[in-house]
């Protein structure tokens, strides 16, 4: 289903670059650079910080189908929206593997019960038809390697917290380990997964720490060691890509040069809540940049970083300042990205037609649905709520950037595990009440 998906939206672009959306273009280009070995840059060593490594290192095989001098070849870009698809089918057998574990730990699998009861194969359901999914899997975005880190590290976090509450200590760290590193991979892909332990750490304290009716100081200890273990190993995957910015800005710079832009992206004046102004914006930024840096230099005054340093610095002060200095529109503008992002029907028009929008809408309402069911079948499982927790995370992430249904996504795709589950309970419930129907018209 993934690859015809791909084949028709590829042969519905007729523009040169081959890319309907600008972002994948930016991540083609630096993935030619990996490929050719020449500098991670995009366009100019003034942008050598523009995208986290790990999407486009694993695009770079498929640019190698380039002939020289060539930007892009339909037959290249098709095997990368297949490539892909690989990952989307990947997504759909961890999605599976979640929704049987969590069945079997809420014991709603009853032993030797057939049909209904697996729920896996309606999570795995759920994953394959959802469109916003099938979009991730083929439009050549970032979204496509990052689902699959991202529900890995929660699937490690959770067999963590299951391993603590059943007194396996050393299991317990084994997992939480693995879930840092995976973790570390997933910001790597998608940087706006960085801020993620301020979410998660909050909930591990809940559902790992007794305070009734005191606490648990073993248990603390125990949470704190997590706590750490899952920074480290983050730290360890991620310190690469640090020491090199450091190498080259001296500064300490933890994702991307593009948090600034982004910033001014959704905080501007006349903002809309989504990137409407295309990053036009920049230019004038840019222009002001050297500005201020010729002025200096004219004065013998030491420029502080690089070039793309200070300007993403000088961004993300203009787009904080605005925010201050309107912060009754930033919090307005906070509700409208919350809604651009949640509404079942998208807005973006760049889906395609209305039929691709509505089917987004009813996918993305039969998940929530079900899944609203599932996390309430399995709330006395400890750790369970944990799969939901995504939602809140890039809600309120997207509040202050920019909002898209496109940032949904990944939470939408973990939802379907939990879906599964409610679509168990839902064929269940369906199929005693058609049994005691045909019992009672028999008795009659």
């Amino acid at each position: 289903m993934r690859a015809s998906a791909a084949l028709v939206w590829q042969s519905s672009i007729t523009d040169e670059s081959h890319f309907k959306w600008g972002d994948s273009d930016t991540y083609w280009s630096l993935a030619r650079t990996i490929a050719n070995a020449t500098p991670y840059q995009y366009g100019s060593p003034d942008s050598k910080i523009f995208r986290a490594p790990l999407y486009p290192l694993f695009l770079s095989p498929w640019t190698m189908l380039l002939p020289a001098g060539e930007r892009g070849t339909w037959t290249a870009i098709m095997a990368a929206r297949l490539a892909g698809c690989v990952l989307g089918a990947v997504c759909i057998g961890l999605v599976m593997r979640l929704s049987s574990h969590l069945t079997r730990a809420s014991a709603l699998l009853v032993s030797g019960e057939r049909g209904f009861c697996r729920t896996h194969v309606w999570a795995g359901l759920l994953a394959m038809l959802y469109p916003g999914a099938i979009g991730m899997s083929i439009f050549v975005l970032s979204e496509s390697l990052f689902c699959p880190f991202m529900i890995l590290s929660l699937f490690s976090t959770y067999l963590a917290i299951e391993s603590n509450n059943d007194d396996n200590r050393k299991r317990s760290i084994i997992w939480i380990i693995l879930a840092g590193v995976l973790s570390g991979a997933a910001c790597l892909t998608r940087p706006s997964w960085s801020l993620w332990p301020a979410v998660l750490f909050p909930y591990l304290f809940l559902v790992m720490v007794p305070c009734v009716p005191r606490i648990h100081w073993r248990k603390l200890r125990e949470w704190v060691t997590c706590c750490v273990l899952y920074c480290a190993a983050i730290c360890l995957v991620m310190s690469p890509w640090w020491i090199r910015n450091y190498n080259i800005t001296g500064k300490f710079v933890p994702t991307t040069l593009q948090v600034g832009a982004s910033l001014v992206d959704g905080w501007h004046s006349g903002a809309s809540g989504s990137s409407d102004e295309n990053m036009n914006f920049v230019t004038a930024f840019e222009i002001e940049q050297r500005a201020q840096d010729h002025q200096l230099e004219s004065r013998s005054v030491p420029l502080d970083g690089t070039y793309e340093w200070r300007l993403d610095r000088t961004m993300k002060n203009a787009g904080i300042q605005w925010a201050y200095e309107n912060s009754s529109d930033a919090r307005k503008l906070g509700l409208v990205k919350l809604v651009k992002t949640w509404s079942p029907l998208p807005v973006a028009r760049e889906l395609g037609s209305d039929a691709v929008r509505w089917l987004e809408a009813i996918g993305y309402m039969a998940i929530v649905c079900f899944a609203a069911v599932g996390v309430w079948q399995c709330r006395q499982l400890p750790g369970a709520w944990l799969f939901a927790m995504p939602c809140l995370y890039f809600a309120v992430l997207h509040m202050f950037f920019i909002g898209s249904v496109r940032y949904r996504q990944p939470a939408v795709l973990v939802l379907c595990a939990l879906g599964g589950i409610g679509c168990n309970v839902l064929a269940k419930w369906i199929g005693i009440h058609c049994k005691r129907d045909k019992a009672n018209s028999m008795d009659r």
